[in-house]
């Protein structure tokens, strides 16, 4: 770490730092009598301001495995140096829960609908315009199928998407969409083992709300199950009944979730890694995606 940001923190926020460890995108900060997580944004200034207020937020709400965010002595949850906002947070010592494993899985599952039980209630005034999206999803399945659309082989797909757009327009779906927003729901936005850290407690504690939004928390659950059962719909129904011994769903949360789930994520997620080559790995056969519709048909 330099030493003019090094100064600067000491500065802004009161402290005597030790050490530095530079961990992938964020340094560890040592002092006397803790450990503390620094992260630098490349956001407008009024969407780190968010991402602090959604921590707060949750704080407000009793949930204790998010980030506790530190303000500067000047009482600001964030600092700014060279034009690159900071925030500073807790550490939490451990690892990355293994999602192959039974148990981290369960315990996944349990964290997210605890966290989704309490993420509500975020002043809608407070969010940037970029930062609302509950009204996204038909946009963003529509531009699967414009990216699909440009490889062979992927008609199949293509029709997938335009029957995701049909039922994105249910009365059902759209029961579920209104009632987020009139609940100014937030979601994580990136919910999957990378993102979260098991203590010695074997809790899981949130990390990394860079893709937070206000939006509907299925975007949250549909993410996880689409990241860890590729094109397996009995395995998803599985999860979707352990998530609701902790987070009941209404009837319109379980169609939005069987729009979601019906869509193409994976391939179209391949494709912005890696290429259609990358891809082919989990383009799936016509009669294999009908049977994943057949499965997830069982939601309804």
């Amino acid at each position: 770490m330099r030493v003019s940001i090094r100064s600067r923190i000491e500065q802004m926020y009161g402290i005597k730092i030790r050490e530095t460890f530079q961990i992938q995108d964020v340094y560890r900060i040592r002092t006397a009598d803790a450990s503390y997580c620094l992260k630098s944004y490349v956001f407008p200034e009024e969407e780190v301001r968010f991402i602090t207020r959604i921590l707060s937020c949750m704080d407000e709400h009793g949930f204790t495995r998010g980030q506790k965010v530190y303000p500067t002595v000047e009482q600001s949850a964030y600092m700014s140096h060279d034009g690159i906002s900071y925030t500073l947070t807790n550490w939490v010592d451990g690892q990355r829960p293994d999602f192959t494993r039974r148990i981290d899985l369960k315990n996944g599952i349990r964290t997210l609908a605890k966290f989704h039980s309490i993420a509500e209630g975020f002043p809608t005034a407070e969010a940037p315009v970029a930062r609302i999206r509950y009204s996204g999803l038909n946009h963003e399945v529509s531009e699967y199928k414009q990216l699909l659309s440009q490889y062979k082989n992927s008609g199949h797909l293509t029709a997938l998407c335009e029957e995701v757009l049909v039922f994105l327009h249910q009365p059902k779906v759209l029961e579920a969409i209104d009632a987020e927003q009139k609940a100014s729901a937030f979601v994580h936005g990136d919910y999957n083992y990378p993102n979260l850290i098991k203590d010695k407690r074997q809790k899981l504690h949130l990390i990394d709300f860079d893709n937070s939004s206000l939006h509907t928390r299925m975007k949250d659950l549909s993410h996880i199950l689409h990241r860890n059962f590729v094109w397996n719909g009995t395995e998803m129904l599985r999860w979707i009944d352990y998530y609701q011994r902790y987070r009941q769903l209404s009837s319109s949360d379980i169609n939005l979730l069987h729009a979601l789930l019906s869509a193409p994520y994976h391939v179209v997620r391949n494709i912005k890694i890696g290429g259609i080559r990358m891809a082919k790995r989990v383009i799936p056969t016509l009669a294999h995606m009908n049977k994943y519709q057949r499965e997830l048909r069982t939601l309804l």
